[in-house]
């Protein structure tokens, strides 16, 4: 035991020492990129910053609160637009909206209806060899639950403007990027500009239910035009410019991966009876037991070169100022060293907003069981939500918790069947196990080309240029990872260049945006700086020659 504890303390003596003498200066391993400025700006700047103006703020913020106004609820019991025509009616009245609003957007560009109510909007460039760039956003918003109306401040499609905010759903999720897309299509074609790269405006319908109905058959109708690997780059919804928590500096952090997806259904069939002659344990006792289990063993953390979180730590420890040396040194040696490794991990652990960046998250979010009070539950259900790590896949998670269920089942002499396929007996019930809408974590975007360069230089001109002059720092733009899943999901085939982002800076966006809860809303300030980033993007990608 002594020499044990002599090695581990030697151990953390010589992996302190090694971080100890990690140099923190080496900006070579995360280059800050030049801004990327379009011709038009150098020769007049007045076109975009009356973006900012007050005349343009007010017709703005009328268009996004008319977006807002138009209920455009998806529900999960919606069936296939194929099936069931009726339900998605409601999508016909936001696109006279939109036509209504955009009047030459939609009468100068190519606009496509796919499946009915999926809009794809073309705007041809006058080089054919160069690849499309494809901007995305979703037409459909969250349901608000009946019970909760009267707990918004403004009606919840009132799209009420109090002169800061938009108020109502969908006005941040994510009609601001819809109709800022529009409105930065729009400028440019009022000013007579004509691109060289192809601009494609791509808007789902059914993103909060998975995306097959809207996203899902955009990207078959754009693959068939353009092929796999077809697009130069997708921009979809996402993570915005933000404070880094760690270095104190603002920074974009477009998602360049996504975590996976998987529910897991498990219920448990027990014999019926009488509640006067009950068995030791119920099938909700058991169930309970089994929820128990699964919340005191969480999946383990891992941080490897395969999660862009890594990347926006080292570009955090490489140029962040108000980080301590101490953290700086652990994270420059993380990724190549145990000791460091787990030292950073253990940090990370401590910080409620980044802890599921780095591990498969599980969240119990449905549990049925019981018809009567005097009765003992024959059926007990119970749904797991599962965002799985990059490190990690699908089929891993749902062994993990078949493992899982397996040992609970022992314990009480119960069978298990995954997926109707008997794969352990016992004699008092039966567990089945289902896994059920998987999508495998997204493949990483990459970070070291001319499309990742000119998104990076954008950022940095429009927001060192335009939002915040007086900064006295670049603002660099970093890889992150993304907790949800966007309608990017249906666009791999696509292209690498898959950058989850909406460019805007919200102080504490959980705060201020209040995303698919009460009292959503949209500040205008964000929402112009979107309009200003695609309003320069569109241009800066037409001259880019990739």
């Amino acid at each position: 035991m002594l020499v044990v504890a002599v090695m581990m303390f030697t151990s953390n003596i010589f992996g302190q020492a090694k971080i100890w003498f990690t140099s923190t200066n080496q900006p070579d391993r995360c280059p800050v990129f030049p801004k990327v400025v379009p011709s038009s700006y150098a020769q007049n700047d007045s076109a975009v910053k009356y973006i900012f103006s007050d005349v343009y703020r007010k017709m703005s913020a009328d268009r996004l609160a008319g977006a807002v106004q138009v209920d455009t609820t998806n529900l999960d019991d919606f069936l296939p637009v194929a099936e069931s025509p009726e339900t998605w009616k409601h999508f016909e009245k936001f696109h006279v909206y939109l036509r209504d609003t955009f009047p030459e957007v939609f009468a100068k560009l190519d606009v496509e209806i796919v499946n009915t109510y999926g809009l794809v909007i073309t705007w041809k460039g006058s080089k054919s060899s160069l690849k499309p760039l494809v901007l995305m956003a979703h037409q459909d918003v969250v349901p608000v639950a009946k019970d909760t109306v009267d707990d918004w401040t403004y009606p919840p499609f009132s799209g009420h403007y109090d002169g800061e905010f938009i108020h109502g759903r969908g006005a941040s999720d994510c009609k601001n990027s819809l109709i800022a897309t529009l409105e930065s299509m729009d400028m440019l074609l009022s000013q007579g500009w004509t691109p060289k790269r192809t601009v494609i405006a791509a808007f789902g319908f059914d993103e909060e239910t998975s995306g097959e109905e809207g996203a899902g058959h955009i990207s078959r109708h754009l693959e068939q035009k353009y092929g796999q690997n077809g697009i130069y780059a997708i921009i979809d919804e996402g993570n915005g410019v933000q404070t880094d928590p760690m270095s104190k500096m603002l920074v974009g952090v477009p998602a360049t991966a996504e975590k996976g997806y998987a529910d897991i259904h498990v219920s448990l069939t027990m014999p019926g009876g009488h509640s006067s002659q009950p068995p030791d344990h119920t099938g909700i006792g058991i169930m309970g037991e089994l929820a128990h289990w699964i919340e005191e063993d969480p999946y383990p953390a891992m941080l490897t070169s395969k999660n862009p979180f890594l990347q926006q730590l080292e570009y955090a420890a490489v140029h962040g100022k108000a980080m301590p040396d101490s953290l700086k040194k652990t994270i420059l040696r993380s990724r190549y060293d145990s000791y460091a490794n787990k030292k950073l991990l253990d940090h990370i652990a401590t910080i409620d907003s980044v802890k599921y960046l780095v591990k498969t998250s599980q969240a119990i979010d449905i549990i049925h069981g019981g018809e009567k009070s005097n009765s003992l539950p024959e059926q007990t259900q119970m749904v797991i939500n599962h965002r799985i790590a990059v490190e990690s896949d699908a089929d891993e998670v749902l062994n993990h918790f078949v493992e899982r269920v397996k040992s609970m089942a022992k314990k009480h002499d119960l069978s298990v069947y995954v997926d109707d396929k008997k794969v352990a007996s016992g004699t008092r019930g039966r567990f089945d196990v289902k896994a059920v809408e998987i999508l495998q974590p997204a493949p990483r975007s990459p970070t070291d080309n001319e499309a990742w360069k000119t998104l990076f230089g954008t950022v940095r001109h429009v927001f060192e240029d335009l939002v915040f002059p007086d900064l006295d720092y670049p603002v660099i733009t970093v890889p992150s990872i993304f907790t949800g899943n966007t309608d990017t999901r249906h666009m791999w085939r696509l292209t690498d260049n898959i950058y989850r982002f909406s460019p805007q800076y919200v102080e504490d966006p959980i705060k201020e945006l209040k995303i698919h809860a009460v009292d959503e809303r949209m500040p205008m300030d964000a929402h112009l700086q979107l309009v200003a980033w695609y309003y320069q993007y569109i241009q800066n990608v037409s001259e880019a020659s990739e």
